[in-house]
């Protein structure tokens, strides 16, 4: 039987392969991948073949192209995987309901971060954030604190992830962690102390270590991605 095919853009830009390769990583899936380079013409074939949406990441697996970072989540939980991708076995109801509510929320909102702050791991840039980009900030660090300090309190052992084991709302928020770590310093944003532990524990992950190093290495730069004032830049450019 053949392997999964994941088909991801540029690991330093592509916030919505991130979601779906760690997602697969965390969850011991033995995939093959695929890396193309966002918006250039040597892409269009492999996009046109596997892609009904022109875009990233696809899951291809048994002949079936999954497209979208969510619908690969839900996939991988119902075909690839024995274990839950809603956090521990043991969760109640209404925390895998929170866990669920949590995803749907970063997968269609938050457009302020999206869109003032994209992903972008070779820099340290300066941003000046809208209202509605601190907004959605203060609702992360909600989400953050909130799910941190209910894992706190139960007599779970947690690993310093949003529902205790690492689940897929990890993964759905990882993108947010590396734009924290792009932007928040630099444009002298405060982060709450939960926030920034909670950012430690994502960036120790090592599968994130591994995302970040490759990233680095990457040589292709979108200019539309590359928002405020570069303040840094880690890697090698071409």
């Amino acid at each position: 039987m053949n392997k999964p095919l994941l088909i991801i853009g540029n690991k330093n830009y592509s916030s919505w392969s991130l979601r779906a390769w760690l997602l697969l990583k965390m969850f011991d899936i033995d995939f093959n991948e695929h890396p193309i380079a966002l918006f250039s013409d040597s892409s269009k074939p492999i996009l046109q073949a596997h892609s009904a949406t022109g875009k990233v990441p696809v899951l291809v697996d048994d002949g079936i192209n999954i497209c979208d970072s969510l619908a690969i989540a839900l996939y991988v939980n119902d075909y690839l995987t024995d274990k839950s991708i809603w956090g521990n076995e043991k969760n109640s109801k209404a925390e895998r309901s929170h866990c669920q509510s949590l995803v749907a929320e970063m997968h269609s909102g938050l457009m302020g971060i999206r869109s003032e702050m994209p992903m972008n791991i070779r820099a340290t840039a300066r941003i000046q954030p809208s209202k509605q980009c601190l907004a959605d900030i203060a609702r992360v660090e909600q989400i953050f604190a909130q799910c941190l300090q209910n894992k706190a309190k139960s007599s779970d052992l947690s690993e310093g992830y949003l529902f205790g084991e690492f689940s897929v709302a990890d993964a759905f928020f990882a993108p947010v962690i590396f734009r924290l770590k792009t932007y928040a310093d630099a444009s002298k944003i405060a982060l709450k102390p939960t926030t920034e532990k909670y950012c430690e524990v994502m960036l120790s992950n090592p599968y994130m270590q591994q995302w970040q190093a490759l990233a680095l290495q990457e040589t292709q730069v979108i200019a539309d991605d590359e928002a405020g004032e570069i303040v840094r830049v880690v890697g090698v450019l071409g």
